[in-house]
């Protein structure tokens, strides 16, 4: 039997079940280099180097060594416990001020006040966070921390928060848009370190992008994060037996900071507990800091809590 062109019906069913297999045999996902392809105007622009700018001249710099600082014995074994001794005998003390652009103060926290929130976070990180029997946060695990510059007493409280927890805080610069060029490479930071969760303020939450359902959408280049707002009232009591483990500085991780290199990439820097202890306790002692003298800080780094930290051994 024949159609009107000629063709045998037979042979025509035969071609189209061909052509049925042959879409069935392709790939339903894409090749694997087009999930890598990025768009050019994406890329992380290199700075270079001005070959017209003055160079070094003159003699090379050398260190002097001072005298040698005293013997303190009274120290504090860790920031932990640094704060555990001022947040329980001076509560009303004030340790951060936090001021406007016009030099106005907005808020001011206490001793006691860091202390009881730092306490009241570490327990929401360590029980609060998955189930009892499978939590998302152990001791160890690393966990973001995304805080505007302009909110320190959030991030301070989420450090310390973190440290009672014996947990990793990773800070992290605040992501503008979801294809932010600059965020790729600290969204392989975070997946290199195993960061699942991601702690920021109540503000900075309600200013980060969001999908059409309210949803913070997964940026280009991260790892899948769960947002917690670390704010009092979002956060649940813990119980009067509940304390936090704290135990002399040692080896172990207190942070991760990173650095962005010449080439674009980041660069990932561990600080050690005894590291971090030991550079406060240097910094109070060179520097003659005493108790109620006020510093003044215009940025928030890791050196801001370093900074704060040295109020505590005063």
């Amino acid at each position: 039997m024949e159609t009107g062109d000629g063709v045998p019906v037979s042979s025509r069913v035969s071609a189209k079940i061909q052509q049925l297999v042959n879409t069935l045999k392709m790939p339903r996902r894409p090749p694997l280099r087009e999930f890598f392809v990025d768009d050019f105007e994406e890329l992380l622009e290199v700075q270079q180097p001005d070959p017209k700018q003055p160079r070094p001249e003159g003699a090379e710099m050398l260190a002097v060594s001072g005298e040698a600082l005293g013997v303190v014995t009274n120290w504090p074994p860790s920031l932990e416990a640094a704060l555990q001794r001022w947040g329980t005998i001076s509560p009303k003390a004030p340790c951060l001020t936090s001021l406007d652009t016009t030099g106005k103060p907005l808020y001011v926290l206490t001793y006691g006040k860091l202390w009881s929130r730092s306490i009241k976070l570490a327990y929401n990180i360590l029980h609060k966070l998955g189930s009892k029997q499978e939590p998302m946060l152990r001791p160890g695990d690393r966990v973001a921390l995304v805080f505007p510059n302009n909110d320190p007493v959030a991030f301070m409280v989420a450090f310390y928060g973190c440290l009672l927890a014996e947990v990793v805080p990773v800070p992290i610069e605040v992501p503008l848009t979801r294809k932010d060029a600059g965020s790729q490479q600290i969204g392989f930071l975070l997946g290199s370190c195993g960061v699942t969760v991601a702690l920021t303020s109540d503000a900075c939450h309600k200013g980060l992008p969001k999908s059409a359902t309210g949803e913070i959408p997964q940026f280009r280049g991260w790892p899948k994060l769960l947002w917690f707002v670390t704010e009092s009232k979002h956060l649940s009591k813990p119980p009067r037996d509940w304390f936090p483990h704290i135990k002399d500085a040692n080896s172990d991780t207190a942070y991760i900071e990173y650095k962005t290199c010449k080439d674009g990439s980041v660069l990932g820097v561990t600080v050690m507990r005894i590291a971090l202890l030991t550079h406060c306790q240097s910094l109070t002692q060179s520097c003659g800091y005493t108790e109620g003298k006020t510093l003044t800080l215009n940025s928030l780094s890791l050196s801001l809590s370093l900074s704060l930290s040295l109020s505590l051994y005063s």
